[in-house]
């Protein structure tokens, strides 16, 4: 899982500095307004935060409770922002699908990393 969680934090944090210097990836397509802009670069701020986070949880991780349910949060927010982002490109907001891809990627990368790790602590409950 620790491995896991590198790769996503750098991964979230290559993405936030793309977004941030070219917010037009994101969210525009023709005829759209400027408050998407800036919707895309606070997103990339926030993917930015979000692979920080990940880099330091990933740092002084251990298997215990806690950092089971940090990692389950970190998939449903993966997964969530993935449909989002298909939903955005079904109805003409976003010019690809390449958002929904890379968190469906990677959700799908930190659920198999937490079943494959779910054995390594018998006592603990989720």
């Amino acid at each position: 899982m620790k491995k896991i969680l590198l790769l996503q934090g750098i991964i979230e944090m290559i993405a936030g500095v793309v977004l941030i210097f070219k917010p037009d990836l994101l969210l525009m397509s023709e005829g759209q307004v400027m408050e998407t802009l800036i919707v895309a670069k606070l997103y990339g701020i926030l993917a930015l935060t979000f692979g920080v986070i990940s880099f330091l949880l990933c740092r002084v991780f251990e298997y215990n409770d806690t950092f089971k349910k940090i990692f389950l949060m970190i998939i449903f927010f993966h997964l969530m922002v993935a449909f989002q982002m298909y939903a955005a490109y079904n109805q003409g907001n976003t010019p690809n699908l390449v958002a929904f891809g890379l968190h469906m990627v990677l959700a799908f990368l930190l659920f198999g990393a937490y079943m494959k790790d779910i054995p390594k602590e018998k006592n603990i409950t989720v």
